[in-house]
């Protein structure tokens, strides 16, 4: 395979799964992240290429099409390709397989960016693309997310102080906290009828050790399948996302 395409395979045990015996959301973009972070470092661009710049990889935006449950016990194949680069910008799309059957199980388009650690800015990414062919080119088999909006009204407001276990090294809220947060504003009767089809999550500002959460919800356009979730801080919108359910 060419190294354009980069390629994780692995078994979901029973420690890895949830009340529904399936890959829980969080664990489905954690993998994504370290997918993502495995082809960087093989390809040259990854965390130590970046720190040389002063910079680190965040996700920016992230789509996900869940086909069908990613179940306990079964064997499993993610593959990655970078779709474009620009010089703030970088697309990289992911689908996933059951390896056994080939069935597609899911896929997901991402959009990365970098920060600059001194200033907490925007980073340039020019000198990281510099000599290399990396892109892929193949486009998303499905549909990007569209804009997400801030709530105008909540439907369920729960709030969360952020501790140690939940955050990162660059000293900012794990992506897994925020997913697991969003998941959480359901109960779990919302999960034994139904499952999680379409994850749709926009990045806007970090959140710190012992800032107190604020997250929201509420149906979008009044589908009863279809939600917005916003977490703030005081004020701060921390991420966007929009959750799509399907009857089990």
């Amino acid at each position: 395979m060419s190294h354009k395409i980069f390629s994780y395979e692995f078994f979901l045990t029973a420690s890895e799964v949830d009340a529904q015996c399936e890959m829980p959301l969080s664990r489905i973009v954690t993998t994504i992240i370290d997918v993502a972070t495995g082809h960087a470092n093989a390809l040259g661009i990854g965390f130590e290429r970046m720190r040389q710049e002063g910079l680190s990889w965040v996700l920016s935006r992230l789509t996900v099409e869940i086909l069908e449950p990613v179940a306990v016990s079964r064997h499993y194949r993610m593959d990655t390709w970078i779709e474009n680069t620009s010089r703030l910008f970088s697309d990289r799309n992911f689908e996933m397989r059951d390896t056994e059957s080939g069935s597609l199980i899911l896929r997901a388009h991402s959009t990365w960016m970098s920060i600059d650690m001194a200033t907490r800015r925007p980073g340039d990414l020019t000198p990281i693309w510099e000599g290399k062919d990396i892109v892929d080119g193949t486009t998303f088999g499905g549909v990007k997310g569209g804009k997400l909006q801030p709530l105008q009204q909540a439907e369920v407001e729960k709030t969360y102080r952020f501790a140690v276990s939940d955050i990162d090294v660059n000293r900012h809220v794990t992506t897994r906290r925020y997913i697991d947060l969003i998941v959480d504003q359901w109960p779990l009767e919302q999960y034994e009828n139904m499952r999680i089809s379409r994850f749709e999550v926009a990045f806007k500002h970090e959140a710190r050790y012992d800032e107190e959460a604020t997250i929201i919800s509420a149906p979008h356009e009044g589908s009863p399948e279809v939600a917005d979730v916003e977490i703030r801080v005081a004020s701060t919108t921390c991420c966007l996302s929009r959750v799509g359910f399907r009857q089990r």
